[in-house]
């Protein structure tokens, strides 16, 4: 045991514990009471046989070093996640944390942080997005030998503040009388991504030899194009889930793909800009006047990714299997398509109802009244 007592300038005793590896000491720190030093010195040698010990001076480093290191290592990740990953550092971690050395942030001091960002006004899912960079980030301290334990993997995430908004869903009529609000020839991507249910990335990403005709005409999705930073130059990606897709087209949308791709090269994008290249969600709105349009049908706030809303709410409206509409629109699993989805399921409930009863038998009571005067009437 190496715990030496010793007093202060003012006369006060403290001991210091001190742990050494391989002949040289690696920790120190200073208590005022005995026990208190001996029960430190003899968890860190605890730690030290288990391959638990962290050397403390590894955790002292600010979290600003630790996340340049962290956003340098995601190079797996899609470049959208990155993107992610660098706006939620730039604008709501580095602010509170950079200066902080790692071992000090505390579950209370992420608790804390939360409760700041929702008291800004924050969607709940900017605040729960903000959550799992720190933890992805303070997970890399872990793995790095900074920390012990993740602070943050003990926070939960908020579950007040703005709520996520729900998406508009347009019925045939008004989708219908969108397209025809739209203005020139790329308006009738409308019916594209309303009968269809693709992402604006993935509709952009098109290619015409991404048509299929077996088992019938459809389109084969493996790419999205993208906008750096959420405005800036356009790049393609794979799809979100990295897995391609083919979707049967809706018999509205064959003649519009058939048009679009006539006397075009398998290479060439199927949806392309008047100049060429991938059609850009901005400038396409701005072409068709979407703010006038949609303005015109009763819907001015509707976004283009409520189209994709639009189609999910027709496809399981017609009674098509979640399955099938997980395929449709390339969701990880039927969980997820029921999860956003399934509260549409329960205008079909009544109808299943119904045909339920006409299989087992069951009568209405006016039905047999009604066949009962009709055989009166008919007899006398």
């Amino acid at each position: 045991m190496s715990i030496h007592r010793y007093t202060t300038a003012s006369g006060e005793v403290r001991y210091r514990a001190r742990v050494k590896s391989h002949g040289r000491a690696v920790a120190s720190r200073v208590f005022s009471r005995k026990r208190d030093a001996v029960a430190w010195e003899q968890d860190q040698y605890r730690r030290l046989r288990s391959g638990e010990w962290l050397d403390p001076r590894r955790g002292r480093v600010p979290l600003g070093t630790v996340a340049e290191d962290w956003l340098a290592s995601r190079t797996t990740v899609k470049r959208r996640t990155l993107e992610s990953d660098r706006g939620v550092w730039r604008n709501y971690i580095r602010p509170r944390w950079e200066h902080r050395p790692v071992s000090s942030i505390t579950a209370a001091d992420v608790s804390s942080w939360l409760g700041d960002l929702m008291a800004r006004g924050l969607a709940r899912s900017t605040v729960t997005r903000a959550l799992a960079t720190l933890r992805s980030l303070l997970s890399y301290a872990v793995a790095d030998g900074r920390i012990a334990v993740n602070p943050a993997a003990l926070v939960k995430p908020p579950t007040g503040g703005q709520a996520r908004r729900e998406g508009q869903m347009l019925s045939v009529e008004e989708l219908a009388a969108l397209a025809e609000a739209c203005h020139g020839r790329y308006g009738e991507l409308v019916l594209v991504l309303g009968l269809q249910g693709l992402r604006w990335g993935e509709l952009a990403g098109l290619q015409v030899g991404d048509r299929v005709a077996v088992p019938g005409p459809g389109l084969r999705l493996s790419r999205t194009v993208l906008a750096s930073n959420g405005g800036g130059a356009l790049y393609v990606d794979t799809l979100k889930n990295r897995r391609a897709r083919t979707v049967p087209l809706v018999a509205a949308v064959v003649p519009i793909v058939q048009r679009w791709a006539e006397g075009k090269a398998s290479d060439e994008w199927l949806f392309s800009a008047p100049e060429g290249g991938p059609l850009r969600e901005t400038n396409w709105k701005r072409s068709v006047r979407w703010s006038e349009a949609t303005t015109a049908i009763g819907r001015s706030q509707l976004r283009v990714h409520d189209l994709r809303h639009t189609a999910a709410s027709m496809w399981l409206g017609s009674g098509a299997d979640p399955k099938v509409v997980q395929r449709v629109l390339g969701h990880a699993s039927a969980a997820m398509t029921m999860d956003l989805y399934g509260h549409l399921i329960d205008r079909n409930l009544w109808d299943a109802a119904a045909r339920l009863g006409d299989i087992s038998g069951t009568r209405d009571p006016s039905d047999d009244d009604e066949d009962g005067a009709a055989g009166t009437a008919s007899g006398s």
